[in-house]
């Protein structure tokens, strides 16, 4: 081998121990960073990207250890095997049995302003048959896409918080029987729906992330009166909408303590960016769309919709009785 191949061998090798040794290190740092969430709002949003955290770190330190035989690769997985284990109750939880084959259906949905397609938005929920459908963040004619749509769909009239986050709107199936109420203090807008075996109350928030301590005080503050809310509220709550976060955020353990999460058991499906990276589908992105819930219910069918055209994917959940 010439002295000129040996040098840019050892230059590529130089280069990419050094790409390895920055990607992990930038990885290691947030994932450590968000276990600090509670001091600054930045250190929370790191905590958002538990997932893609394992996704660079468990490769960077299987080849920084192998090819270059550097004990820092020891610190990569171990901080790989920290986001695996946050990462893990989404696969192994597990979610109440059902008391009967009642239910209530249930459409989330970040719809972002995006006006042009309204259409293509209600033909989804009619096609899963959803009972109730919270849209946040609508913009354009919705009654009149429902005039012109034949979706068995009705606009239910929701008075909304002083601080509510865009124009959400409620779609109620007419054979749902859906009633609007005053907003739970935190919240965007609070409804009860019911049918012959099932009633509850659900409370609709959707909160932009934070980009000052300002922000991220008032995001906290908001979620904590919308949990105390929730436990002032007789029977089954579920609370539903955009959290921009995660839950592994410092932010989200404030919204969602005492409450069960139905993202348990069912996974990790991102909604958030909406479009899917070739072989990764519904990883691509980070899970900020929730629906958290309490009392005697549970969940025993969830799923991420496909993208129909906002930045965010829609949730669906059903809720059904437990014998508890």
């Amino acid at each position: 081998m010439s002295s000129r191949s040996t040098v840019e061998t050892g230059t590529g090798r130089k280069f990419a121990s050094a790409l390895l040794f920055l990607l992990g290190s930038l990885a290691t740092f947030g994932t450590a960073a968000g276990f600090f969430g509670a001091t600054w709002w930045g250190f929370d949003r790191m905590a958002d990207w538990r997932f893609p955290f394992l996704v660079v770190l468990l490769p960077v330190a299987i080849v920084y250890g192998f090819v270059f035989r550097r004990a820092i690769s020891a610190v990569f997985l171990l901080a790989a095997i920290v986001n695996a284990v946050l990462l893990a109750p989404m696969w192994l939880s597990t979610q109440d049995e059902v008391a009967s084959d009642a239910r209530i259906r249930v459409v989330t949905f970040d719809t972002g302003d995006s006006e042009s397609n309204r259409a293509n938005i209600l033909a989804w929920i009619d096609s899963m048959e959803a009972d109730v459908a919270l849209l946040h963040r609508t913009a354009g004619d919705w009654e009149g896409t429902l005039d012109d749509s034949d979706a068995p769909y009705r606009m239910v009239p929701i008075p909304l918080a002083d601080d509510t986050h865009g124009s959400p709107i409620v779609l109620a199936r007419h054979t749902a029987t859906v009633a609007p109420l005053s907003p739970t203090p935190g919240s965007d807008f609070s409804v009860k729906v019911s049918n012959n075996e099932l009633t509850l109350t659900i409370i609709g928030l959707t909160i932009p992330a934070p980009g000052s301590v300002g922000q991220a005080d008032r995001r906290v503050e908001r979620f904590a009166a919308v949990n105390d809310g929730s436990r002032q509220i007789q029977g089954p709550v579920v609370i539903a909408g955009d959290l921009e976060t995660t839950r592994w955020s410092h932010a989200f353990q404030v919204l969602s303590e005492g409450l069960t999460n139905s993202e348990d058991g069912f996974g990790y499906a991102a909604t958030w960016p909406s479009f899917d990276w070739p072989l990764i589908g519904d990883y691509t992105g980070i899970p900020v769309d929730h629906a958290l819930y309490k009392g005697t219910i549970t969940v025993p069918y969830r799923l991420v919709g496909p993208d129909l055209g906002p930045a965010h994917r829609p949730v669906l959940f059903d809720v059904s009785p437990t014998g508890g």
